[in-house]
């Protein structure tokens, strides 16, 4: 391999994680533009849970309301 086919071949794995970052964010932008919060464990009193957030890790919690 050439040193500029290794060079770009670097450059394409440092952005790799910039690129899975921007998509493990997108469902926790979601559950706040319907105003939402997310919640590790349980939903507060009086919201349920209506997605998730961080990427499934965590719950998207609305109000009953």
């Amino acid at each position: 391999m050439s040193t500029k086919a290794m060079k770009i071949l670097f450059l394409l794995l440092l952005l790799l994680p910039t690129v899975s970052q921007a998509a493990a964010v997108s469902d926790t932008v979601t559950c706040r533009k319907i105003k939402g919060e997310c919640a590790f464990l349980l939903c507060p009193l009086f919201k349920r849970a209506t997605g998730t957030c961080y990427n499934g890790l965590a719950k998207c919690c609305r109000p009953l309301w």
